[in-house]
């Protein structure tokens, strides 16, 4: 009973700091759609898709090595001598994502619109995922749950004062996410003093080859889930053009709200599922939990759904008014994805990160043949069919 207690008060925390505040920025959505174009929201989108591809891989996606392992040591010296292995990997990876961005952007025949920016974006993003998960590994949840909070505040607020006051384009999303994720970075280094408990004579080769093999399964995974979300993505940007992808982009924001509640529960069943490994009953655990979120997933997504077509007209502006006829898909899509993300933890739990894999490929193949199928015939419902198809695979 103990761990339910601890479930429901994490939820609740994530729920106050993470999930209510981006509720917020939900109703930006209406400056976002009058003020951007089409065309620019969908360049917006496009960049920050090749982005969550990119910096899992070229990272390693070192900090789930580092929350999983966390979880195996009592000790704050133990956790720190994970930690500092992870960060290690991390600055490794950052070297290798500047030597990597600067080649591919010059190497290509046309520049890159707001390239810097993007550079930077990137960076923070990574950063952002491992301070994230070291706070989460010394249940520090109130501090991820207030610099989280103090992170959206001044996004929404540059947001608002940059685009309507200043006239800015989507060059306004990427500089209030680097400042306010910055501010959050220099608070959570502050509090859990990374660099401060870093010693390179804790650092063990043994113990970082042993985070990546745990770690390099779920940057395949990272891989193959592009070839979903993002590639569908980039297959409506090149078949029928960025305006499109905007449109895309516009519903997935608006699903991406039912998601976000979804991840209450899912960021506390992290804790909860790792905390757990050596209990006896936590296949019972694992069973009530699985169930519980699938009531909660098909009552959230129906309430959503009936909303969503209730406000569109009023939330969304009329250059985006073709985005409702793939609302429906979308949404499906998006909730039961949810439902995948939240049972994929078990494998993590139990370390067997490696289980992950086959399923994904399959949907990856399955979301490329759908695309070659249906994009073109069935235009943006059949690109949003296939990778809700890919998905229910």
């Amino acid at each position: 009973m103990n761990y339910i207690k601890r479930f429901i008060k994490t939820s609740g925390v994530f729920f106050i700091g993470n999930t209510l505040t981006k509720l917020i920025s939900f109703f930006l959505l209406p400056l976002y759609t009058f003020k951007i174009a089409p065309e620019s929201y969908g360049y917006y989108d496009l960049t920050i898709s090749l982005i969550n591809l990119l910096i899992p891989i070229i990272f390693f996606q070192a900090w789930d090595g580092v929350f999983r392992f966390t979880f195996e040591y009592e000790k704050k010296s133990e956790k720190y001598m994970v930690i500092s292995n992870g960060i290690t990997i991390q600055f490794f990876g950052l070297l290798l994502y500047i030597i990597s961005f600067f080649v591919l952007t010059n190497s290509l025949k046309y520049d890159i619109d707001y390239k810097y920016l993007i550079f930077i974006y990137g960076i923070l993003y990574a950063f952002q995922y491992f301070y994230n998960c070291v706070a989460r590994s010394f249940s520090k949840n109130a501090l991820l749950v207030v610099t989280g909070l103090l992170n959206s505040i001044i996004s929404i607020v540059l947001n608002v004062t940059l685009i309507s006051i200043y006239d800015m384009g989507i060059e306004a999303l990427y500089i209030s996410y680097i400042i306010g994720t910055l501010i959050q970075l220099l608070i959570l280094e502050k509090r859990l003093m990374i660099i401060n408990n870093f010693k390179i004579s804790i650092i063990s080769f043994r113990l970082m080859k042993e985070l990546v093999v745990f770690a390099l399964p779920l940057c395949v995974v990272t891989l193959s889930y592009w070839l979903l979300s993002g590639l569908t993505r980039l297959a409506i940007s090149n078949e029928l053009g960025i305006y499109e992808n905007g449109l895309y982009g516009v519903t997935n924001r608006l699903s991406s709200i039912v998601v976000l509640v979804v991840n209450i529960f899912q960021f506390a069943w992290y804790e909860m599922s790792y905390s757990m490994w050596k209990d006896d009953n936590k296949k019972d655990y694992y069973k009530y939990s699985l169930n519980y979120i699938l009531k909660v997933i098909l009552y959230i997504g129906s309430v959503a759904l009936i909303l969503i077509k209730i406000i569109f007209p009023y939330l969304i502006a009329e250059a985006y008014q073709g985005a409702l006829i793939i609302i429906p898909i979308t949404f499906i899509g998006a909730l039961i994805n949810s439902y995948v993300s939240f049972a994929s933890t078990l494998f993590l739990a139990e370390k067997e990160s490696n289980k992950l894999l086959m399923p994904t490929l399959v949907s990856a193949i399955v979301n490329i043949l759908g695309l070659i199928l249906f994009t073109k015939n069935f235009e943006l419902i059949g690109a949003t069919f296939s990778l809700t198809l890919a998905f229910f695979c």
